[in-house]
């Protein structure tokens, strides 16, 4: 090793004190100090100061308003006795964020470290020292803050004008970019309108995909068709995943729909975390680019995540074909499947059903708990179509249908359609009203006080998006589905009933039921005691007993 390698070079003098040396590159463009900077300010405040650098702690591309980080790990260490304490280029590179600086920072120091700025020489072991520190940490939470209020507004303002928060290419689809390099232009940039436009290949793609995930086809297998059949790559040139399949579909973009953050909900995303929304609240608001699919498509793609995110993970490939539908009455809990012998000695799998609650968590949680047989349940089911397709017959009226005024029976539907032209008005009010506050924002940015406009703002956007949510409940209800569209489906399932397998029954009576419940009591007569069970059928065409639930 030659002198100019020593580790006395890099790391100052062997003999001082232990430090570990800390780089973070922000996720803000105008704060990403490259780490070589970062590391050569350090290197040289240890040269200075007679300290050495024992081991140094990067984190790439990490917010500071969380302490979601690798730093975290230097403080244990620091705990542990391996060094005295972390240097960084400046206090921001520590944190951002009020509360995580306050109790890191004590943890640190309640262990007996420091933390050293290479380029903001203060002594915090004086009051002089620790105010100085307060002010430059409190300064870099004001630019933290300030840096997130100015990308509301522009995400606000994209929002408006039907364009996605951030410009990038979206797959299926060709992107226009506002600024473009153009050498004959003044500054070497040009200017147009940005906007979406179809892709000729891609864009058949983007919409196969939804067809494919709507006939079952599970994400993995989505990924494996995008990778090994098509050869398509993400816009970024990666080979697709599992999440990055998940994550595009239920965007919504190729449906010609933006996805936003609900201004309403408290989970704090983009602040303590960044994946997505811990509650799931999105709306859905009408985008500028084509969609590549149909509404009914997105509906109905939309209806079968929510049921995948209702079913538990093992019921999805289903064993049996009341799988995933079975409900105990008592407790309303899952039912699941156990296997039995039978009279003649041998060994049935899934013989019976019983209470997950009460097999599982005990009498405290499901004090009676119940058992039936699967044959029982299936002759239920079997039951329950019959009577329904025997329903145009048995049921059909013997004498016209009396006409009946509308004082004495307002149509529901009327009323629903009144209610959603009132809820439309409203919400073109309050758009026309966002889309001339952010115009009249961006001409004249002082005519407004301090915060004025980002409180307006977001009262606007949370009206706006109570709105969609009523619009969109509206849909639900005036699109429900009747008993009669279901008559062909179940008349099928009932006359193929014994030849069909189990995950095609299965996939079929999910179409028509939202679950199975299972009642039990016990009846004594005398000494002698025996449980009476009921069955209830909650279909998809009826209102949801409990939906309160």
């Amino acid at each position: 090793m030659t002198p100019a390698e020593t580790p006395a070079t890099f790391h100052g003098s062997l003999l001082g004190e232990p430090w570990f040396g800390y780089i973070r590159v922000s996720t803000w463009r105008e704060e990403k100090i490259s780490p070589e900077l970062q590391q050569s300010a350090i290197e040289s405040w240890a040269a200075r100061t007679g300290r050495r650098i024992v081991d140094w702690i990067v984190d790439l591309d990490a917010t500071g308003r969380n302490f979601k980080r690798k730093v975290m790990g230097g403080i244990q260490r620091v705990e542990g006795g391996e060094g005295v304490g972390i240097a960084v280029w400046k206090f921001s590179r520590f944190g951002r964020n009020d509360l995580g600086i306050a109790i890191n920072l004590a943890r640190l120091e309640k262990a007996g470290g420091q933390l050293a700025s290479a380029t903001e020489e203060i002594d915090a072991r004086t009051a002089v020292g620790r105010f100085n520190r307060a002010i430059l940490f409190d300064l870099a939470v004001f630019e933290s803050d300030r840096a997130g209020e100015q990308w509301k507004e522009t995400h606000a303002h994209r929002r408006a004008m039907q364009l996605p928060a951030t410009g990038r290419p979206r797959f299926g689809y060709v992107w226009h970019p506002r600024r473009i390099p153009d050498p004959t232009a003044p500054g070497g940039v040009r200017l147009q309108e940005e906007r979406y436009e179809r892709h000729p290949e891609f864009a058949p793609i983007a919409a196969e995909l939804y067809e494919r995930k709507l006939a079952q086809q599970g994400f993995a297998t989505l990924a494996h068709w995008l990778n090994d059949e098509m050869v398509v790559p993400t816009t970024r040139g990666n080979r697709w995943g599992v999440n990055t399949v998940q994550r595009y579909l239920d965007s919504g973009f190729a449906a010609g729909l933006l996805r936003v953050h609900d201004p309403e909900c408290r989970c704090r995303l983009g602040q303590d975390h960044f994946s997505a929304c811990k509650e799931g609240r999105w709306l859905w608001l009408p985008g500028a680019q084509p969609a590549l699919i149909t509404p009914e498509q997105w509906k109905e793609y939309t209806a079968h995540r929510e049921q995948a995110r209702r079913t538990p993970p093992r019921a999805r490939n289903a064993t049996y074909p009341t799988t995933g539908l079975m409900r105990h009455g008592h407790c309303r809990g899952t039912t699941v499947s156990r296997s039995g012998r039978a009279a003649n000695g041998g060994w049935i799998r899934g013989h019976t059903f019983v209470c997950f609650n009460h097999k599982n968590k005990g009498k405290s949680a499901c004090e009676p708990g119940v058992y039936v047989r699967r044959d029982e349940v299936e002759a239920e089911v079997v039951q329950w179509l019959a009577d329904n397709v025997a329903d145009d017959i048995d049921n059909a009226p013997s004498l016209p249908a009396q006409r009946t005024t509308p004082d004495t029976a307002p149509d529901p539907r009327a009323r629903l359609i009144e209610e959603r032209a009132l809820t439309e008005a409203e919400l073109a009010k309050i758009e026309a009203g966002l889309d001339r506050l952010v115009s009249d924002y961006a001409l004249d940015p002082d005519k407004y006080p301090a915060d004025s406009f980002g409180r307006v703002r977001d009262q606007l956007l949370g009206q706006r998006g109570a709105l969609l949510a009523h619009l969109q409940s509206l849909s639900e209800v005036e699109d429900a589905p009747t008993q009669q569209e279901f008559k062909p489906l179940m008349a099928d399932l009932l006359s193929a009933w014994e030849a069909m397998h189990p995950v095609e029954a299965n996939a079929l009576l999910r179409r028509l039921l939202r679950r199975i419940v299972i009642n039990a009591r016990k009846s004594e007569e005398g000494a002698r005691w025996s449980w009476v069970r009921s069955y209830e059928f909650h279909p998809v065409w009826e209102p949801d007993p409990w939906a309160d639930r």
